[in-house]
């Protein structure tokens, strides 16, 4: 077992003179100027050139986990000690779900998890931006977003663009999710194992009175979350962006209903309005609400 910081009531991994990096371990930074992030080999971070070792698998540009493998061809990682939990053990040998302690944030009354600082993103942590002038979107990799050169992993399966999820593969092409765990539901897990349908908790408006789902801000749209959604990136065009920040007209894919012969754009379940696709939801109250 890792040693625990030695400052009172922390339970942080201790680094160095048996303190956690929070109660004042030093942590070398990268040497290039104005970076903040931490050093691996020769005074640099990833991004500045560290050298780390990538998976021996021919073509896989992924980082090496155990064996010289990564997670996708082989590398064994610990899975959660609880009976047929399948999640990735985080502390104490289980998940999150079954004990494993992770960070909150530490404004009063804040259930995220603290992210830096000690904060979560809504109380302060701050995360890179792109690097490209003008642009706010967060940076991926190279300190840029992806519209703007970020390479992220595309499913394997021939001619699809969607973005790889798990086995490589997105998940129309068997990317396993995990689905609600109440009988006979086929919803995707949220929280606690269970859809929201089932009690998965979703953070509710700030605005006293207001039973709505919070967005942007601790509040809905209704009481001033912004709605911010990029215009296509071609010259001239006020039509807003669908993928690859362009849009349908300038390039970007729309999905088409998956009915045999039908050229509709698909809605819900893959399907057109025409073939099934649902227009709304019924909320609790009675009232029928557009659908997102």
């Amino acid at each position: 077992m890792p040693k625990k910081c030695s400052a009172e009531g922390c339970t942080n991994q201790a680094q160095n003179g048996g303190v956690c990096v929070k109660h004042g371990a030093k942590v070398k930074r990268c040497s290039k100027a104005g970076c903040t992030n931490n050093a691996l080999k020769g005074g640099v971070c990833k991004r500045h050139g560290a050298q780390v070792k990538l998976c021996s698998s021919e073509g896989c540009t992924n980082q090496a986990q155990n064996g010289g493998v990564c997670k996708k061809h082989g590398a064994t990682v610990k899975q959660c000690s609880k009976a047929g939990c399948a999640n990735y053990a985080k502390i104490g040998g289980v998940c999150i779900k079954h004990g494993a302690t992770v960070k909150r944030c530490s404004k009063a009354g804040c259930t995220n998890y603290s992210q830096r600082g000690g904060v979560c993103f809504r109380h302060g942590a701050k995360v890179k931006q792109c690097s490209k002038a003008g642009c706010t979107n967060n940076a991926l990799k190279g300190g840029v977003c992806k519209r703007h050169g970020a390479q992220v992993k595309l499913c394997s399966s021939e001619g699809c663009t969607n973005q790889a999820k798990i086995g490589g593969v997105c998940m129309r092409h068997g990317a396993t999710v995990k689905q609600c765990s109440k009988a006979g539901c086929t919803n995707y897990s949220q929280r606690g194992g269970v859809c929201f349908r089932h009690g998965a908790k979703v953070k509710q408006c700030s605005k006293a009175g207001c039973t709505s789902n919070a967005q942007k801000g601790g509040v809905c749209w209704r009481h001033g979350a912004k709605v911010t959604r990029k215009q296509c990136s071609k010259e001239g065009c006020t039509n807003k962006a669908v993928k690859g920040g362009v849009c349908i007209r300038h390039g970007a894919t729309a999905k088409q209903c998956s009915k045999a012969g039908c050229a509709n754009q698909a809605q819900n379940g893959g399907v057109c309005i025409r073939h099934g696709a649902k227009q709304g939801w019924m909320h609790k109250s009675g009232k029928k609400k557009r659908a997102m």
